[in-house]
């Protein structure tokens, strides 16, 4: 069965040229020279032998024909004829691609698949835009040294990446910027975050990345910053096979002592081992593992007990760090079915990689104090809280699969079927050693994280060319409909904590903290499914002078569902300390062995085990989002084209915040305690008649109106000088409605979300002037200017006492942010190429009035008063992660006449940004600006292979995050860490 299996994959991939060895053909795209889109219904005709094709919505076509020379005809109504002359060869392909120069403006916006992945063609696309926008070919993609989309990204003009996954466009955080997969939008597999990690995406399976900086109407309105739209690879006009394989070596971690858990299957999802055991999870929802009394509940002993079903492995297993690996395989083919024109694409692709990393980090927290008394910045200086060593272990594991159909019924009118299912997963060990000066005591800590992040789309689709009367020009309709999924599971999340006093005796060991977090377990999954569909229809008509528009107009339904759980499980000692049971470094396996939780002759086990519910762990989130548009794409002038007009958005969501023990109280509420005046909500909750945090529950409802207007004129045929206005707006993530907060590991920060958020509206500015040189050279320079209402920003809370920080979102008063752009791209002396962009940006935000920060100083504002809840220590400062300052450079020099050996120089340069907000006194901290330079060897032989070496990071940067002490003048250290220098090699076969 297996072997029959293997022979019809065989007999379906099978390139149909084979079995026409006799005969050869022509192919090609056929596009429009005034606006660069494809050509559709255009007609190729061979008159000697009475044959002809047409061109597909790609601008596509293929004849076969018989040896011999022949003239072809190129005819399409509106535009001039063009005739070429060719020899045909027995089972040989020639390739003519055609230009019209346009008798009349053909403006049907039709979008090429397999032409626009080179840079000339990405670059072109970018000159006939409607919106400013910047991207990254595949063809860029495969030269660089880049491994997923979160580092491909950065390369784009306007771009820095936050943490390696998190993209801010323009210096606006990751919540400014929305992300499309295949003109779809997608769940998110973070809990705390709204944007899409890009991490999560392999290189090898892209198409090209484009990033939208300006709003059009048919484009979802949630976004400041840009739209991150991502294309996965599409099928191939004939059969194609590739093969790649990598590995790799980081100089820091390869060969090196490494400690990990065996927590996740090949792909990437935890296994069975650590996920919540069946006696947990088959009881009620509204019953913790926790004992009971007499009154009911659960029997101590069976709760003791049931810790034994639990994973019992607490110690990492120890080796070697092993070599990076990746393995990526690519197969498609066309089919044409029928000589009418019935045609069926396939491509599918799959990849795997494995990267080990050991990265040694230093951290620390302060508070302030102030010189002489006097609560000002200039007299602050710092006091630390806590100080930690760490050495960070993590294996990540990514694999992905894409498969990509696409069925033409006829000429015009084609439906397609885009699916793509991803995995990343990280296995994480923190060994960290460090001091709590709060209670005098040194600690010792290992926490092991299993993170596996999933996200499957599907999207069916189609393309409709409606031919009415005898216009000369079609309508267009373009539908999908799609499913998302994103998860996101953190199973069994382990800690242990050892302590000491401090200062210690030389004879002074480490012994178990002995409560919580030490022996603690954690268990969390979210669920985030995304049902959408979405419609656009083109209506092509004739304005004054003959000049050609279009009418554009379509909608949106959304549905998005969220669930988030966590289950956290404790240990308490009943006995005290024991020597030499709690003392380091004795592992979980012994303090926590099965014979600790029975019973003793007095009637106590020596340790209780039990379910901790005390703060909500739950919360159930929805969206519904509605879209209706109407676009217009018209010339007022020959050289002057207008894009505009308006999109309505009606949005609601909820977010319900709770302990699952309270499923079937009464407490449980789905409503909240809306009140728009804050003196009377206030009032009410100081006199128990609404809940502080509002019964856990987030209400927005916003309908909202959406202008857009944008001009471009054709200064020359080669020059764009761009104008836009557009009004845009960012939501709150429905994470950051729920009030749910939770520390990953001892001693980190821990955020909570806000249910009293409101949704940010931002007016956008913008002027860019483009030079076209040639087809792939390139000059932009652009500015823009932002006014954000009520924009969403992080902030700190009052301190509690703790050696974690707290932070939320609120909502600040205003931000503003202005910036120019540069983009250059030139070919020289036939060996060289130079790629640079780099971005100016200013940024300031209002987080509250000096007047309301005064009275909360003063104590006139009750501390109930959302105001107040809040403690920043710069009540105006820049965004958070705004770097002023960002460029890349690239050097590329062609060691070949033919251009196929390349050595390219990439460099990344961001400038200081705020990491995080200060809160209570202590000052921002402040991530130092830093480059990183890597290089890049890239041989292609024949056609066939493709090679590529690359070194990355190779001056081993350092990254630092600080925090300035304004008395003496230091910069205390905040966080800091290496990634060490990493080098690949990586080949690309093509068999056929």
């Amino acid at each position: 069965m297996k072997n029959l299996k293997i022979i019809l994959l065989i007999a379906i991939l099978t390139p149909i040229s084979l079995l026409a060895q006799a005969n050869g053909s022509i192919s090609g795209v056929i596009i429009d020279s005034e606006n660069g889109e494809a050509v559709f219904g255009a007609t190729i005709v061979v008159r000697s032998e009475k044959k002809f094709a047409k061109t597909d919505f790609d601008g596509k076509y293929n004849l076969s024909l018989p040896p011999g020379s022949y003239d072809v005809e190129f005819q399409m109504y509106g535009y001039g004829p063009q005739k070429r002359s060719i020899v045909i060869t027995p089972g040989k392909n020639q390739s003519i691609n055609v230009t019209f120069g346009a008798q009349t403006l053909e403006t049907v916006e039709v979008k090429d698949r397999a032409s626009n992945n080179t840079e000339s063609a990405l670059l072109a696309l970018q000159r006939k835009s409607a919106a400013v926008s910047d991207g990254i070919s595949q063809e860029a993609i495969k030269k660089s040294p880049d491994s997923n989309a979160g580092d491909v990204v950065r390369r784009v003009t306007g771009i820095t990446l936050i943490g390696g996954k998190y993209v801010f466009v323009r210096g606006l955080g990751e919540r400014y910027s929305n992300t499309i997969l295949n003109e779809v939008l997608i769940p998110t597999t973070e809990p705390d975050k709204r944007v899409v990690p890009l991490d999560i995406f392999p290189a090898s399976i892209l198409k090209n990345i484009r990033v939208i900086k300006t709003f059009i109407p048919e484009d979802p309105a949630e976004f400041s910053g840009g739209l991150v739209k991502v294309e996965t690879q599409e099928y191939p006009d004939k059969f194609q096979m590739n093969l790649g394989l990598g590995i790799g070596r980081n100089m820091n971690s390869t060969g090196q002592e490494f400690k990990t858990f065996d927590a996740v299957d090949f792909l990437g999802r935890p296994n069975s081992a650590y996920q919540l055991p069946g006696i947990v999870n088959s009881l009620p929802g509204f019953l913790p593992l926790e004992p009971g009394n007499r009154f009911g509940g659960l029997p101590p002993n069976f709760v003791n007990l049931s810790s034994q079903a639990f994973n019992q492995q607490w110690t990492p297993d120890s080796g070697k760090a092993g070599y990076d690996k990746n393995i990526n395989f690519t197969v498609g083919n066309t089919f044409k079915l029928t000589e009418s024109g019935q045609r069926l694409g396939v491509i599918l692709g799959v990849v795997r990689s494995e990267e080990y990393r050991i990265r040694d980090e230093k951290s620390a927290r302060y508070v302030p104090n102030y010189a002489g008394g006097i609560q000002t910045p200039d007299a602050t200086y710092l006091i630390p809280i806590q100080k930690q060593d760490t050495k960070v272990y993590n294996k990540d594991t990514n694999f992905a699969a894409n498969l990509n159909l696409s069925y033409e019924l006829t000429k015009g009118q084609q439906i397609y079927l885009k699916n793509l299912y991803t995995v990343a997963s990280d296995t994480t060990v923190r060994d960290a050693f460090g001091q709590n000066f709060i209670d005098n005591f040194d600690f010792i800590s290992q926490t092991g994280i299993v993170t596996s992040r999933g996200l499957l789309n599907t999207v069916l689709g189609g393309d409709h060319a409606l031919q009415f009367g005898s216009m000369n020009r079609p309508h267009k309709l373009e539908w999908n409909l799609a499913y998302s999924l994103a998860t996101r599971d953190e199973p069994n999340l382990i800690q242990q904590v050892w302590r000491r006093a401090n200062p210690a005796n030389l004879s002074d060991g480490y012994f178990r903290l002995g409560n919580n977090p030490d022996g603690t377990r954690f268990f969390s999954s979210t669920a985030d499914t995304v049902r959408q569909a979405n419609m656009k229809y083109s209506i092509p008509f004739e304005q004054w002078n003959g000049l050609k528009s279009e009418l554009k107009i379509g909608g949106m339904a959304l549905d998005r569902f969220k669930s988030f759980t966590f289950r956290e499980f404790g240990n308490k000692s009943n006995v005290g300390t024991q020597f030499p049971v709690d003392y380091y470094p004795v592992p979980g396996e012994v303090v926590y062995n099965p014979t600790e939780y029975i019973q003793k002759s007095t009637g106590v086990a020596n340790k209780t085990f039990s379910e901790r519910q005390i703060e909500p762990n739950a919360y159930d989130a929805e969206q519904k989002l509605h879209a209706q548009f109407a676009q217009v794409d018209m010339p007022l002038f020959p050289k002057l084209r207008f894009i505009g007009g308006v999109r309505f958005e009606d949005s609601f969501q909820k977010v319900k915040t709770f302990r699952t023990r309270d499923t079937s109280s009464l407490r449980n509420v789905d409503y909240g305690c809306t009140v728009n005046n804050e003196d009377v909500r206030v009032a009410l909750v100081r006199s128990n008649v609404c809940d502080a945090d509002n019964n856990g529950i987030g209400v927005l409802r916003n309908q909202d109106r959406l202008p857009s207007a944008n001009m471009v004129w054709e200064m020359h045929k080669d020059m764009n000088l761009r104008f836009g206005y557009t009004q845009t707006l960012t939501r709150p993530d429905l994470r950051e409605l729920s009030p749910f907060g939770f520390t990953p590991y001892f001693g980190a920060d821990r955020i909570f979300g806000n249910p009293n958020l409101k949704r940010t509206y931002i007016h956008n500015y913008d002027v860019r002037y483009e030079y076209y040189l040639t087809n792939t050279d390139f000059f932009g320079f652009g500015t823009f200017y932002k006014h954000l209402s009520n924009p969403i920003e992080m902030v700190g809370l009052p301190q509690s006492g703790g050696i974690s920080f707290n932070f939320s979102y609120t909502n600040a008063r205003e931000a503003t942010i202005k910036g120019v752009e540069l983009d250059y791209r030139k070919e020289f002396f036939d060996r060289f190429r130079v790629e640079t962009n780099l971005f100016f940006i200013k940024s300031q935000v209002q987080v509250m009035s000096w007047e309301d920060n005064a009275m909360i100083k003063a104590g006139v504002i009750d501390k109930i008063n959302r105001t107040a809840s809040f403690d920043p220590t710069n009540i105006s400062r820049p965004l958070q992660g705004q770097s002023e300052y960002v460029y890349n450079l690239k050097f590329d020099y062609f060691i070949t006449p033919k251009k196929n050996q390349t050595i390219g120089v990439y460099y990344n340069f961001f400038g200081d940004r705020i990491y995080a907000v200060g809160a209570n006194g202590t000052p921002d901290a402040i991530e130092r600006g830093v480059g990183i330079t890597d290089v890049v060897y890239s041989y292609k032989h024949d056609d066939r292979l493709d090679f590529k070496a690359a070194a990355k990071n190779v001056m081993d940067t350092r990254f630092k995050v600080y925090q300035k002490s304004e008395v003496t003048g230091e910069d205390l250290l905040f966080y800091s860490y290496r990634m060490g220098v990493t080098f690949t090699v990586a080949a690309t076969y093509k068999f056929f």
